[in-house]
């Protein structure tokens, strides 16, 4: 599985840059995300509801599936997870401190950055020059990967 982090300050086009590599991605392969949700709201409304009662696991269906469990992960057990349903790529939104290969949508000073980009270059060739980059980077193990953060 080829891992790579998008990072950068808030409003920076993380998301719109995660989705168009999707896109890209996938006619190669199997994608996966993984999206660094500190401040998301979980823990409130109805599954918070759930949780309060005693249930263990909440399974919200509608056009997806999704599966909220008091477990606390982290990035590792999120990656092993992306591993075993057989992700060929998978494209993490933030984490900037972790030890991942990061591809940077701002001026910030983080580990391992492997390309800069702006918003306002992001385009079809864009993406395809990335895209390429993403395939031809080594597969990630985590047996070999120190912990990541």
């Amino acid at each position: 599985m080829k891992v790579i982090s998008i990072v950068g300050t808030k409003k920076t086009g993380k998301t719109t840059l995660v989705t168009s590599l999707v896109s890209s991605l996938a006619r190669h392969g199997k994608v996966g995300t993984i999206k660094n949700m500190v401040t998301h709201p979980v823990d409130s409304g109805d599954t918070k509801r759930h949780f309060d009662a005693g249930a263990d696991v909440v399974i919200g269906l509608g056009e997806a599936r999704l599966k909220v469990t008091r477990e606390r992960g982290d990035l590792d057990s999120a990656l092993a997870d992306l591993l075993a349903e057989g992700v060929d790529y998978a494209i993490v939104e933030g984490f900037k401190h972790s030890r991942l290969p990061k591809i940077a949508m701002s001026d910030i000073d983080v580990p391992n950055i492997v390309r800069r980009v702006r918003l306002k270059d992001l385009d079809e060739g864009l993406v395809e020059e990335l895209t390429e980059m993403i395939l031809g980077m080594e597969d990630y193990d985590q047996q070999l990967s120190p912990k990541i953060i």
